[in-house]
């Protein structure tokens, strides 16, 4: 990876508050893997901040995270029981999960996901911006679904619980 790539990252998030601790996990050697399970361990303060901007990560990072559970602007989407998914900006995806998986699916911006959960699956969705999710569960399935900002839900099945947050992020 392109280390002023990191170091702007690194600039933007120290510029948006990030604390000592989560500055020192930057290093001009990370991978994208690296990258993105960083994004996903901070996403709250990511969320929160805006960061990195979207046009910033269409511009550098688009397409380069997708395997690691991060996408931006992605079309069809199709995946199964993938445990941490990042939906940014326009966004198109079809997920399902069964069995026993266990996941957490963060969308964002005009992302918009259809997802069906059956099983024993267990879902936690925090859908933020203008984005769209419709949820439909089959079986002991269980979704908790917070909802921030603008964005809308369309629920189908039992055990199914939104959390209606009156703010725009966390």
């Amino acid at each position: 990876m392109d280390k002023e790539l990191i170091n702007t990252l690194k600039r933007d998030a120290i510029d948006k508050g990030l604390c000592r601790r989560w500055q020192l996990k930057f290093n001009s050697r990370m991978s994208y893997q690296e990258l993105s399970e960083m994004y996903i361990k901070g996403i709250d303060f990511c969320i929160c901040e805006g960061y990195p901007t979207i046009d910033f990560m269409r511009k550098n990072i688009r397409s380069k995270c997708e395997k690691y559970g991060i996408f931006i602007d992605s079309k069809d989407i199709n995946l199964k029981n993938v445990p941490d998914i990042v939906l940014n900006g326009e966004c198109r995806a079809e997920l399902q999960y069964d069995g026993f998986s266990v996941s957490r699916i963060f969308i964002r911006h005009t992302a918009e996901a259809t997802i069906v959960v059956s099983g024993h699956a267990y879902l936690t969705i925090d859908a933020f911006n203008f984005s769209r999710i419709k949820v439909k569960t089959i079986e002991n399935a269980r979704v908790l679904i917070n909802q921030y900002g603008n964005s809308v839900s369309e629920c189908e099945g039992d055990g199914i619980k939104i959390n209606f947050k009156n703010k725009k992020t966390y």
